[in-house]
Formats: C-alpha cells, structure tokens, sequence
C-alpha cells in the first residue's frame, strides 16, 4: 500500500481511502456483518483512512463504521461529517456529540462541515458565536484533532 502525508496534518494514510455511503444495504438498511467484514479487509489490505457522514446509509454509516472500528482504532484515521445549516452552534455540537456516539470513539481525526456553500459561511461570519467557533473550541477540547469542509457551490466573484 502507498501512503501520503495528508496536508500538514501530520497525519499518514494510505493514497486510497474507505468511503462509507455506498455500504451493502438490505431494504433501507445497512447489512451491518457483510459491511464489516468488507472494511475489516480493507483495513488488513492497509487502507487506514474512512469517511463517513451523519446521513449516508440512511443514517446507519457511522453506527456501521463505529462498530467496524473496534480493535482498529488506533490504525486508522477516522473522517466524518455533517450538513448542519442553521445558525445555532448548540445544535452543530449536537450533531458532533452524535457522531461521537454513533462511532463509540473518543475523538475524530477529521470532521468536516459538508456542502458548505458560501452563503452559509457569509451568514455564519455575521454571529457573535458561530458554529466554526463552536467546532474550533471542540477541536480544543480533544474532540476534533482536524477541521475540513467540502463545498459544492458556485464560482462567483466578489
């Protein structure tokens, strides 16, 4: 397996990583042993980095991830996100406190604020206590040892 630096993370993973939103579904369910089994062997074929997202799967990604991770945590980097929205930063920390749970683990190597589009951003700057404040106090607290995004918005010019 090849690795790569991942920025200046320090971290090290392997140049192909685990998504988890396409996990062998049964009906509107994760079949969670066949699941397993599938990343348990990508983790023995060296891959040590998986995504996941509070609503992939129908919403069974990272309890599906969180269970397959048991004996493997400290081999491998975990990434996860959300699509919070709003405005209220107690409600993007519960959105994190829910990852946390539903992955059973102490901390997320890297959690990511998902589909971030500009007009989301330019609101969030306006508050006196954003959610980025909010994700930046957590990172802190042990919770998040790093901060990301995606973005799926449109070019525009300032």
């Amino acid at each position: 397996m090849q690795y790569r630096d991942l920025g200046n993370t320090g971290l090290r993973v392997s140049a192909l990583g685990f998504g988890s939103m396409r996990l062998p579904m049964e009906g509107d369910h994760v079949k969670t042993k066949e699941a397993i089994d599938i990343i348990h062997r990508a983790f023995e074929l060296g891959l040590n980095l998986i995504d996941s997202a509070v609503m992939y799967c129908n919403n069974e990604s990272e309890i599906t991830v969180g269970k397959a991770l048991k004996g493997w945590r400290d081999k491998v980097v975990v990434s996860t996100k959300n699509n919070y929205r709003g405005i209220d930063p107690k409600e993007w920390r519960a959105l994190l406190d829910q990852s946390l749970r539903r992955l059973d683990v102490g901390y997320i190597d890297i959690y990511n604020f998902h589909g971030l589009a500009l007009e989301q951003f330019q609101k969030w700057k306006e508050l006196t206590r954003s959610p980025i404040d909010e994700m930046k106090e957590a990172k802190e607290e042990g919770l998040i040892r790093h901060i990301g995004f995606s973005c799926h918005d449109t070019i525009q010019k300032t």
